[in-house]
C-alpha cells in the first residue's frame, strides 16, 4: 500500500505564468521539505505540444525543479491523465522501483480560443466519428437527453448540479470560478449544446497540482497525518462511442469503481470527487460507481444529498465545473482535495467526520477511468 504525505496546488484559472512555472508553483511546498527524498517524477500532461509547443515536458519540468538526476515520465491519458499518474505512482511504490514519487499534473490551455481547444480535445475520438462533427460537449448533450428521457429527470436537476458545485467552488481558494450562481442564472446562460448551457460545462483553465506518494511503511516518517491510497484501479472501454452498447453505461467507470471498492474494502466512501466536465456526467457517474441506484442521482441532487452536509457529498472542491479543468492537472487536483478533506483542512467546505474518499479521473467520454479510494488508515 502507498500513502500521500504532502500536496501543493496553484489556483486554477487563466494564468499569466508559463507551463513550467505553474508546475513549479504547485510542487514548491513539497520540494521545500522533501526534495532529497524524491526518487521518481511523474508528470501528468496531455496537450503541452498542442497548447504550448513543448515536447519532453517531464524532463523539462525535472530540470526546472532541480531534479535532474531523478527518473521521470510523462503520463498522457487525456482527461484521465491525473488518475492514471496516481495509478502508476502506486505501482512504482508497490513494485519497489521507487520510494517517494512526486506526481505533478499541469496544463496551460488558455493559449487557444474555445473553438480550437474543443477541436484539439475532440481528437481523442476515432476519425470516422470526428468526421460526423461530434465534440465532447455535444456527446454530453446527447447523454443529458437520454438521461432525462430514461429516468424522467427534470431539467432543473441537471442545472442544480452546477448550482451546488459553484457554491462549493466559492469556498475553494484554488477554484477557477469563485462565485455562486442561481438556478435561474444557470438555466438562462448561453446554450452550448441543447439542452446544456454554459454554466453546466467546465471552463477552460490553466493550473497545476502535486502530491508526494510514498510507501505506507514510510509514511509516518514524512508526516503524522498521512492519507493512504487504499486502492486504485484502471479500466478501459472502446474509444468509439458508437461501438458501445449504451452511452449511459460508462462501463470503464463501472469496472474501475467496482474493482477499487472491492480492493479497498470500502462499500461507500464519505465523499467523492467526480469528473463533471458536464453536469449530467456527475449524475451518470454516481450511478455507474454504485454510489446510488440507477435513476436516483438526480433526485439526490434535488433533495440536497450531494451537498457538503448531505449523505453523499460530491465534488466538494467545486468539481471540474467550478474548480476548473486544466486537463493534465484535474485528476491530481481531485486527490489533493481528498487529501485535504481527510486531514480536515477544507474550511467551509469540510465534510464532517470524513475518513474515506473516492476520486474518479475519466479519459475522454468514458474511454478509460481511474478510480482511487483513499482513507485515514492503512
Amino acid at each position: 500500500m502507498s500513502a500521500i504525505v504532502a500536496s501543493g496546488m496553484t489556483r486554477f484559472g487563466k494564468r499569466k505564468e508559463d507551463l513550467l512555472s505553474l508546475g513549479g508553483e504547485s510542487a514548491l511546498p513539497i520540494l521545500r521539505k522533501y526534495r532529497s527524498d524524491i526518487d521518481f517524477l511523474l508528470v501528468s500532461n496531455s496537450y503541452s505540444g498542442e497548447f504550448n509547443s513543448i515536447s519532453g515536458i517531464n524532463t523539462l519540468l525535472a530540470t526546472y525543479l532541480s531534479l535532474d538526476g531523478v527518473p521521470s515520465l510523462r503520463v498522457d491519458n487525456t482527461s484521465g491523465s491525473g488518475g492514471t499518474a496516481i495509478f502508476l505512482a502506486d505501482m512504482l511504490i508497490k513494485s519497489g522501483q521507487a520510494r517517494a514519487v512526486l506526481v505533478t499534473g499541469l496544463e496551460k490551455m488558455s493559449t487557444m480560443d474555445t473553438r480550437h481547444v474543443t477541436s484539439v480535445i475532440a481528437s481523442l475520438l476515432p476519425e470516422e466519428e470526428r468526421r460526423q462533427g461530434p465534440s465532447l460537449p455535444s456527446l454530453a448533450a446527447l447523454l443529458a437527453q437520454l438521461y432525462m428521457r430514461r429516468y424522467g429527470a427534470s431539467r432543473e436537476s441537471l442545472a442544480q448540479v452546477s448550482v451546488k458545485n459553484h457554491r462549493n467552488g466559492a469556498a475553494n481558494p484554488y477554484a477557477h470560478i469563485q462565485k455562486e450562481v442561481t438556478l435561474e442564472e444557470v438555466m438562462q446562460s448561453p446554450v452550448v449544446a441543447e439542452p446544456l448551457r454554459q454554466y453546466e460545462f467546465s471552463p477552460i483553465s490553466d493550473g497545476a497540482a502535486s502530491v508526494l506518494v510514498v510507501g505506507d511503511g514510510d509514511a509516518e516518517s514524512f508526516t503524522d497525518r498521512p492519507v493512504y491510497i487504499k486502492a486504485v484501479s484502471l479500466a478501459s472501454d472502446s474509444a468509439s462511442v458508437t461501438a458501445r452498447g449504451d452511452l449511459m453505461g460508462l462501463e470503464a467507470v463501472r469496472r474501475a469503481g467496482r474493482n477499487a471498492m472491492r480492493l479497498s474494502g470500502i462499500s461507500k466512501p464519505d465523499f467523492a470527487e467526480l469528473h463533471d466536465m458536464a453536469t449530467v456526467l456527475e449524475l451518470v457517474q454516481m450511478e455507474s460507481l454504485g454510489l446510488c441506484e440507477p435513476g436516483e442521482a438526480w433526485k439526490m441532487v434535488l433533495e440536497g444529498e450531494t451537498e457538503v452536509g448531505g449523505s453523499m457529498p460530491v465534488n466538494t472542491s467545486g468539481g471540474l465545473n467550478s474548480k476548473g479543468h486544466p486537463i493534465g492537472a484535474s485528476g491530481v487536483a481531485q486527490v489533493v482535495e481528498a487529501f485535504s478533506q481527510i486531514r480536515k483542512e477544507c474550511g467551509g467546505r469540510q465534510v464532517k467526520d470524513a475518513r474515506t474518499g473516492l476520486c474518479l479521473s475519466m479519459s475522454g467520454f468514458g474511454n478509460s477511468a481511474a478510480v482511487t479510494v483513499l482513507g485515514d488508515e492503512p
